[in-house]
């Protein structure tokens, strides 16, 4: 062998070592710096509202095979049905889809024990053979159901007990929505809320829907400095325009979440939004980002930060989060028709404690977004 070539020596153990994490270090940060984890959950703080209202999320999960009956009840519906077990005078429930056999078994327990339980639920679903057969379970037990047999649905999600707590947000009372879809709840205890909710319930109870209901002028369940919650009705009380006031007021931030999104009204709002240099981002269920009258990539187009949900199932939130203070929530999608021809309502909250558990959600779900699952 030439003088000139001479082996090389193997680098020391420690030195390899110290490159790799190195290595490991930087990718780390990159990862850290493009995929953010969720903020830790917000802790609950007294607020002129917090004491009145709870906030619920489920957290899907989708196992092969799926089996409905192990399904461990999450935090809300414990929460529903011990409400329900704790009724003494009255349980209405308007919903747009039932299919819980537990909560069916915790209306059918009221009503046995003297408390008066109605139901209000759209015709679209009796098609499915659950939820006919329990339907008829609770009329076998007579318990008085009014069906809304309309095109346009009776897309309602709430329920008043005792003319004192309201359960409203974007959770169908069924499997899906309580297992496998992204969804909230919110409970709030108020008689004046209450009352709200009664009066459009009595309406639809007496088969008026859609534009045959009427307003309500009794709208707020607590008001201080900094808080409230207002209750909308659709179609009579227009929520869109004070939407749109709420969006045109932000200052800094707007994440949403949704379902669906089509409005037109909406969808400039947002715009409009980015050219003020207000941050905009937000998820939205991919199965409808590419649908018909869709707008996702005109949003992208213009500046929105806005991604396709990760679940498996459906992505099922109708949320806005505005300056991290106000929460827009209920059962109302950001569409034409949610505003003008369904049976929607819709909760805007005015308190920074509230929409700190949102953020939380947003931002969990965000990160869904980012890594979504590997679905089958």
């Amino acid at each position: 062998m030439p003088s000139s070539i001479r082996r090389r020596r193997a680098l020391p153990l420690w030195l390899v070592l110290l490159a790799l994490l190195g290595l490991y270090a930087t990718y780390a940060l990159i990862h850290a710096l493009t995929h953010p984890a969720p903020a830790e959950p917000p802790q609950l703080r007294h607020s002129a509202i917090s004491e009145q209202v709870q906030v619920f999320f489920t957290t899907p999960t989708r196992n092969y095979p799926d089996a409905p009956d192990r399904h461990a009840p999450p935090p809300m519906l414990r929460e529903l049905i011990g409400d329900l077990s704790r009724a003494r005078a009255s349980v209405d429930v308007a919903v747009f889809d039932l299919d819980l056999p537990s909560l069916v078994e915790a209306l059918i327990a009221a009503k046995q024990r003297g408390v008066k339980v109605r139901v209000v639920i759209d015709s679209e679903n009796l098609a499915d053979p659950a939820v006919a057969m329990l339907t008829g379970r609770m009329q076998d037990r007579r318990i008085p159901v009014v069906f809304d047999r309309r095109a346009p649905f009776m897309h309602n999600k709430f329920v008043v007990i005792d003319s004192a707590i309201v359960w409203t947000g974007s959770w169908n009372l069924t499997e899906n929505c309580t297992f496998r879809n992204n969804n909230n709840a919110i409970r709030i205890e108020s008689h004046r809320i209450a009352a709200v909710y009664r009066h459009e319930f009595e309406q639809m109870h007496m088969g008026r829907f859609g534009s045959a209901k009427r307003s309500d002028s009794e709208r707020l369940a607590a008001q201080a400095t900094n808080s409230s919650i207002t209750i909308y009705f659709s179609p009579q009380d227009k929520a869109l325009p004070i939407i749109l006031d709420h969006m045109e007021q932000a200052r800094s931030t707007i994440v949403f979440m949704a379902f669906s999104l089509t409005s037109a009204p909406v969808t400039d709002a947002l715009i409009d939004a980015v050219e003020r240099d207000v941050r905009v981002s937000g998820v939205v269920e991919k199965r409808n980002a590419r649908g018909a009258g869709s707008v996702f990539s005109h949003l992208r187009e213009r500046g929105v930060d806005i991604l396709e949900d990760g679940n498996c199932d459906n992505m099922h939130h109708k949320v806005m989060i505005i300056d991290d203070k106000i929460v827009i929530t209920g059962s109302y999608n950001f569409s034409d028709n949610a505003e003008n021809t369904n049976d929607e309502n819709l909760a805007i909250i005015h308190d920074a404690t509230i929409a700190r558990f949102f953020l939380y959600e947003y931002a969990r779900v965000r990160q869904k977004a980012l890594e979504p699952a590997r679905c089958n």
